[in-house]
């Protein structure tokens, strides 16, 4: 059966400077994913208060690196480029049906567009927040919707502003993703010392548990809930896998993928210093969650898994160059 959809003009908006987040890459996978499905889509690329030529320059920087340079390459999109807080540009934006926030971390980055978008009717509001903004508890792994939130996370100011001001709303709380065009560190970590032949520094004895996502099903997910699908609306969605893996596992999977040996280096995470030493990429204890309600409510389902990914991964790594680059392990870092 062919699943229908109501097609809308969806805006995506990534705020630009110091708040934006690592989360370009799952925009230009949302976009591309939303095109497929027949929707018109706007990325809108925007500072606050930022003078045009500021605009100008960073934009002209962008658009040499990662997923802003395979804008162009996307049949279909429409790309904007400008200031969040000016009155005027906001107000020549077209009408959309969804407004994708992807993703901004405090109220006063995301404010500006949430007011300017508030008072048009229908109008659904996506917020990229973060599964971060949990309140960590290690005895009740995973984490589900509804477990407590801490109040001094940004996002959380966020979520209770678009609640307060009563958009149609859904919230999408993503834990680590990985994929093309990502700009942070995740398998890349463990395969510049596994391809070199180098041990491994895992936190403990190595069993934490994460969840790690494919961008494509993390924009799968979001793209089930685009335009104003009922069952999401007012609500908080997990996006993860449905799958969790221990740091040391995701040596050996890795490590087996590149027919090379897992060298695991245990570490105390409690020795002062010593998490940041090593560069670990990851929380060093359990983070991971459940996305059963996903799957019950929107449909969903993740056609990714890390162990099938994984030598399409150590390729991809390979083909970076970054095999290329020097590295000094001395210190627990590069």
């Amino acid at each position: 059966m062919t699943r229908q959809h109501k097609l809308g003009h969806v805006l995506q908006w990534r705020p630009m400077g110091r708040n934006s987040g690592g989360h370009a890459f799952l925009g230009l996978h949302l976009a591309q994913r939303l095109l497929e499905q027949g929707h018109e889509v706007t990325i809108l690329n925007a500072g606050s208060k930022v003078p045009r030529h500021v605009v100008v320059e960073m934009r002209e920087k962008l658009e040499k690196n990662g997923p802003f340079a395979e804008y162009a390459n996307v049949k279909g999109l429409e790309v904007v480029w400008g200031d969040a807080t000016d009155s005027s540009f906001l107000e020549s934006l077209k009408p959309y049906d969804v407004v994708v926030e992807n993703n901004g971390k405090d109220l006063d980055t995301c404010k500006p567009l949430i007011d300017a978008f508030k008072g048009r009717k229908g109008t659904q509001y996506i917020f990229i927040a973060s599964a971060g903004a949990y309140k960590p508890d290690p005895n009740q792994p995973p984490l589900v919707e509804g477990d407590p939130r801490k109040e001094s996370a940004g996002h959380v100011a966020v979520e209770k502003y678009i609640e307060q001001e009563h958009l149609p709303y859904t919230v999408f709380q993503p834990l680590y993703i990985y994929g093309p065009h990502t700009a942070k560190d995740c398998e890349q970590w463990f395969l510049d010392r596994i391809l070199r032949d180098e041990p491994v520094p895992v936190p403990g004895n190595g069993l934490g548990l994460v969840t790690l996502s494919h961008v494509a099903d993390v924009a799968a997910m979001v793209a089930a809930a685009v335009p104003g699908k009922p069952a999401a609306l007012g609500q908080h969605f997990n996006v993860c896998s449905d799958r969790a893996v221990t740091h040391a596992g995701i040596v050996h999977i890795l490590a087996e993928a590149a027919g090379r040996e897992a060298r695991l280096a245990p570490f105390d995470a409690e020795e002062t210093g010593k998490l940041k030493a090593t560069g670990f990429p990851f929380r060093p204890g359990h983070f991971f969650a459940s996305s059963d309600k996903a799957k019950r409510e929107l449909g969903w389902k993740p056609e990714h898994t890390f162990t099938q990914d994984a030598a399409e991964l150590v390729e991809a790594y390979k083909a970076s160059g970054r095999l290329d680059q020097e590295m000094d392990f001395s210190g627990g870092s590069v």
